[in-house]
């Protein structure tokens, strides 16, 4: 078992004996665990951990019940999540994300909280709430999500007369707003751009957009938008269709045009483009709103840079959206399967996710949360107002064994971003190789 850090959330601990009765719960406790008892709930971010403990002292405060919360970084958390199942032995409470949850659904010990929520779930953003419905139900009460986003360094695309607050592409065109703009951020050691005689990439001193392969900031966002899918509605690897095969080898002509790092090194180093970005030398970064904590710690005031929507294709943006659920655990006890419902109704409240919001953990899952996020980015000296919830998003990937079927997806991709295949070639060798992968 995995080194576990627990945060006993209790009254005492936090100083919060004698606060009155909270929104969705009882000052009167109606519901007792047994002296000692605490429920278990598990998250794997530290800073969400933090984060949670304000609120889950009001929730003891009010209830009477005890909530752990034990934290398991990333890799730690699934490699640990297929065991805890078939030992039977998952924590009350759990952070969840789209790719694992079939396979503990699979396993009968979920909780269904459709009933249980009521009309709680109105006042949940659907983009991510619809995430974790089944056909069978609702699995899981969105605690936060995510979206792809396009984030600019000001200066470098102003320097270039360009605009970078709606982009598009078009893989049939001989050129585009895209790659017109890349083009014009990027400047080697002469002061010369793609293009230009003489043009030495290797002495690039900017760089121009993001082309490197990753799903959820630029592979998810640029199918879709071109018409492709990742998934078919069955749960099929489909990205192999002819619009995601347009929209790859586009990606990966940038790279090969120069108008991106080259392939051969983001392959390498998936970090690249944010590290360039970084360094003001990247123009256009297309990532998602988990990145914004580190652009804006690591950027500080070393220059301007602002949020725009993702590239659009011809289908609009196209913006990949993911949200983490905290999902419920059946209890044998019906004490504690009381204790749980207490908790997960909490945990869909404003008060619950409030602090997430104020720390600006993700984009809060409650709509009523969402001002309090924007002014807490706000006095961050970041304005988050154009990120909007899409009318039409990517998905995630879905299904048992789903991520590592992405996993390995794209190994075959990354083929096409080296230069040793086209995706005509590669891709639907990558989609086999992923169905295979699903078994």
């Amino acid at each position: 078992m995995p080194t576990r850090r627990q945060l006993l959330l209790s009254t005492a601990a936090m100083g919060l004996a004698g606060v009155g009765a909270l929104s969705g719960c009882s000052s009167d406790p109606s519901v007792e665990l047994e002296d000692g008892d605490t429920l278990r709930m598990r998250v794997w971010s530290e800073a969400a951990a933090v984060a949670y403990e304000e609120s889950l002292a009001e929730f003891t405060a009010a209830t009477g019940i005890e909530v752990a919360v034990e934290v398991l970084g990333w890799d730690d958390y699934w490699t640990q999540l297929p065991l805890d199942v078939a030992e039977e032995n998952l924590p009350d409470v759990l952070w969840m994300n789209t790719a694992n949850l079939a396979q503990v659904h699979a396993s009968g010990q979920l909780l269904e909280i459709g009933e249980l929520v009521g009309d709680s779930s109105s006042r949940w953003e659907s983009v991510a709430t619809d995430l974790y419905r089944l056909e069978d139900g609702l699995w899981g009460v969105p605690q936060l999500w995510e979206q792809s986003i396009l984030v600019a360094h000001e200066g470098l695309v102003a320097a270039a007369e360009g605009d970078a607050t709606a982009l598009s592409f078009d893989p049939g065109a001989p050129t585009d707003p895209l790659r017109d703009l890349s083009r014009a951020v990027t400047v080697d050691g002469a002061g010369l751009h793609p293009g230009d005689e003489g043009f030495d990439p290797a002495t690039r001193a900017t760089f121009g957009f993001s082309a490197h392969p990753d799903r959820t900031a630029v592979l998810g966002p640029f199918i879709a938008a071109q018409g492709g899918t990742w998934q078919d509605e069955e749960g099929t690897m489909s990205f192999a269709s002819d619009a995601g095969i347009a929209a790859v080898q586009y990606l990966a002509d940038l790279a090969s045009s120069h108008l991106g790092p080259a392939g051969a090194e983001t392959t390498a180093d998936p970090m690249l483009c944010r590290n360039l970005f970084l360094q003001g030398k990247l123009g256009l970064l297309q990532t998602g709103t988990y990145d914004l904590h580190t652009v804006a710690e690591e950027i500080g005031g070393s220059f301007d840079w602002g949020v725009h929507p993702v590239v659009a294709g011809s289908q609009g943006p196209r913006p990949l959206v993911h949200a983490i659920a905290a999902v419920g655990v059946e209890a044998k006890e019906d004490e504690r399967s009381a204790a749980i419902a207490e908790l997960l109704t909490w945990l869909g409240g404003a008060e619950g996710q409030r602090t997430l919001a104020e720390n600006r953990l993700g984009i809060p899952a409650h709509r009523d949360l969402r001002g309090a996020w924007e002014e807490s980015w706000a006095e961050a000296g970041v304005d988050v107002s154009v990120i909007e919830v899409p009318e039409s998003a990517a998905h995630p990937e879905t299904g048992d064994r789903s991520a590592i079927a992405t996993g390995t997806a794209l190994q075959g991709i990354a083929k096409i971003f080296r230069g040793e295949a086209t995706a005509a070639e590669a891709l639907p060798e990558a989609q086999q190789a992923a169905r295979e992968a699903m078994g």
